[in-house]
């Protein structure tokens, strides 16, 4: 392996991909899972991302620094990082399932041995 920077892969097409480093904020921790959504009620796709691992070895630690990581579409491929507004997520995050509740775009994350959350994505009435 030569490329350790979390990052994401943009499909240029023909088995083709750009590998784009996510921002700093988005290097601190190991994530489990990702999910699209619209957090901003633009037509561009956000990435809402989880993880962390508790179970490394005693001389590693554990990778522990993230509590919900929101990345904004920016447009051209470039995404700048967000918290969640002051919701927290602690834990190991292992699964984001996205869903609806109540017409509200959602998503349930599901750790690991602890309960799971729900976040809603609100939309802004025009």
């Amino acid at each position: 392996a030569d490329y350790f920077s979390n990052a994401i892969l943009i499909n240029n097409g023909n088995l083709n991909f750009s590998v784009i480093p996510l921002p700093w904020q988005a290097q601190l921790t190991s994530f489990r899972d990702a999910a699209t959504v619209y957090a901003n009620n633009d037509s561009l796709p956000d990435l809402l991302l989880a993880g962390n691992f508790f179970d490394n070895n005693i001389s590693s630690g554990r990778y522990d620094a993230d509590y919900g990581s929101l990345l904004i579409n920016k447009g051209g491929d470039k995404f700048a990082y967000s918290g969640l507004n002051g919701i927290v997520v602690k834990g190991q995050v292992r699964h984001i399932l996205p869903l609806t509740i109540k017409g509200q775009p959602s998503c349930l994350l599901m750790k690991n041995n602890d309960t799971a959350m729900v976040l809603q994505f609100y939309k802004l009435k025009k």
